[in-house]
C-alpha cells in the first residue's frame, strides 16, 4: 500500500526547499501598479528566455490572464517590507518605488528585474502556470531575500 500524504506534511516538508522571493507586478487598469509576493518563479528556457510563475486565482492572476503582461523583482535582503506590503501585510504609509519599464512597472531596488509576455497558461489544480517570454531583463548586485522552512532566512556565506 502507498504511503499518503496529508497537506500539512506536505507544506512542511516542501517549506525545507529554500526559495529567493519575488513580487510579481502588472498595471492595474486604472493607472495604478497591482503586485503579489510569490515564491514561484522559475527559468525554464535561455533560449528564448522563458520564466514561468504560479499565482491562484485572484487580482493578479485576473490583470495577467487580461493583459497578458507582468513584472517580476528578485527581491534583495533589504527589501523584506516589500514582500510584506505586497503579500498584504502593510505598515504605516510607506510605498514602494517603481522602475517604469517598457510594458510594465518593476520595483526599483530589487536584485533582478524582468518583463515578461505570456505564451502560454497550464492549469494545475488550483494555481495557473503562466509561462512567458523575457522581452527585457536587468540586474544590480546584492544578496537575496530567501525563505525557508516558513520564515525569512539569511543565508551564512562561508569563505571561498
Amino acid at each position: 500500500m502507498a504511503p499518503t500524504t496529508d497537506s500539512l506534511q506536505f507544506r512542511s516538508s516542501v517549506a525545507l526547499f529554500a526559495t529567493g522571493i519575488a513580487v510579481v507586478t502588472m498595471d492595474d487598469g486604472n493607472g495604478g501598479v497591482h503586485g503579489a509576493t510569490i515564491n514561484s518563479f522559475t527559468s525554464i528556457s535561455l533560449d528564448p528566455p522563458t520564466v514561468m510563475i504560479s499565482l491562484k486565482l485572484g487580482a493578479a492572476h485576473r490583470l495577467i490572464s487580461e493583459n497578458g503582461w507582468f513584472g517580476v523583482s528578485v527581491l534583495s535582503e533589504s527589501q523584506r517590507n516589500h514582500s510584506s506590503y505586497f503579500s498584504g501585510r502593510r505598515e504605516s504609509d510607506w510605498a514602494p518605488e517603481f522602475v517604469k519599464g517598457e510594458r510594465v512597472p518593476t520595483l526599483s531596488g530589487s536584485l533582478a528585474r524582468f518583463e515578461c509576455k505570456v505564451s502560454e497558461t497550464v492549469e494545475v489544480h488550483d494555481h495557473t502556470l503562466f509561462l512567458a517570454r523575457v522581452t527585457r531583463c536587468e540586474s544590480e548586485v546584492g544578496s537575496p531575500l530567501m525563505f525557508y522552512a516558513s520564515n525569512y532566512h539569511q543565508p551564512v556565506l562561508g569563505d571561498h
